[in-house]
């Protein structure tokens, strides 16, 4: 009970703390990811080469990140206004198609609908969202580059030891090497997913097609939902300023994307690297996107890589590792 109790005042520490915990953990998942980098060492390169590629590779990514989503942003809020005519016309005719089925109160909300009040109500909390991005990745970046500086001492730290605690060193780095390898097949296959939509927004004649292949980008790293999310605005854009029939054109070359890639490509490749269970991972999402916002979401997959390795190693939690396994790992 007392161990509940504990688990439960955690996870509320892990919850008030955001500001605090998200930043700390994106950083070291980043620098798990580079650590790929300073393996490098044991093929002759001197170390602190290897250091200052992880730490080059850290800036350039993020800074790319930033570059590219400010862009976009930037390009979209500029053209904006350009949409209120389609708006103005697709508000005229739902209203006048849900008069015509004697839908009269849903009509009437749709013609009182102001869409200069959403903007004014997303503008604020939107510009909020943006600075606070901003400085999460500043301190993300420092924090990632102290860690692969620090890295090397860490690692002749634990050769000396078998042990961390309670937990065993080898468990630890092969929890690490497993997510390492689940970061890598997913930005992979979520960076051709955002090829793959830059390319059908292009094809389709929508536009902002920067915009949306960092979308898909981003959400692909949510499981199950991350790609659905993804393509609403898209496809809402596309049924505001081209119609119906691109609209639907949109929506099937979404879903043969995900198909292809969320449920014929990726769950093969990554598999192994996972090992968990297919129910699991969806609550694993909803679990840590409770605790930690949607960063947690986007996280909870390699978050809930790291408990089932750990729970392995304690006799007392054994049976968690099992319940998260997938059901290969149960009948093996």
């Amino acid at each position: 009970m007392v161990r509940v109790a504990a688990f439960g005042v955690f996870l509320v520490v892990l919850h008030l703390g955001q500001p605090i915990v998200i930043p700390i953990l994106l950083a070291i998942l980043i620098a798990i990811s580079l650590s790929k980098i300073l393996d490098l060492t044991e093929k002759g390169v001197p170390y602190w080469v290897a250091v200052s590629l992880a730490c080059f590779a850290a800036v350039t990514v993020v800074t790319a990140l930033g570059f590219l989503t400010t862009r976009a942003a930037t390009d979209f809020a500029l053209a904006f206004g350009q949409y209120r005519g389609d708006f103005d016309r697709l508000q005229v005719e739902s209203a006048a198609w849900l008069w015509s089925q004697g839908l009269g109160i849903p009509a009437a909300a749709v013609e009182h609908f102001d869409p200069a009040e959403l903007v004014r109500g997303l503008a604020v909390p939107g510009l909020t969202l943006a600075v606070s991005v901003v400085s999460a990745g500043s301190l993300v970046l420092l924090i990632t580059v102290f860690l692969v500086v620090e890295s090397g001492s860490i690692a002749q730290k634990l050769r000396g030891t078998d042990r961390l605690g309670r937990l065993d060193v080898q468990a630890l780095r092969s929890a690490a090497s497993h997510v390492q390898r689940y970061l890598l097949i997913k930005t992979v296959t979520s960076a051709a997913t955002g090829l793959l939509v830059a390319g059908l927004t292009t094809a389709i004649g929508l536009g902002h097609s920067l915009l949306f292949g960092l979308i898909a980008f981003v959400l692909n790293y949510i499981p199950s939902i991350g790609s659905i999310l993804a393509s609403i605005p898209a496809i809402a854009l596309c049924l505001l300023t081209l119609g119906w029939l691109p609209a639907f054109a949109l929506a099937g070359g979404y879903f043969t994307i995900n198909l292809l890639i969320g449920i014929v490509i990726e769950p093969r490749w990554a598999g192994q690297e996972t090992d968990l269970s297919p129910s699991v991972v969806v609550l694993s999402m909803v679990f840590w996107g409770f605790v930690l916002g949607p960063i947690g979401a986007l996280l909870s997959v390699p978050l809930t890589i790291i408990v089932r390795m750990t729970a392995e190693q304690s006799k007392e939690w054994s049976w968690l590792a099992m319940l998260l396994s997938s059901p290969r790992s149960a009948r093996g």
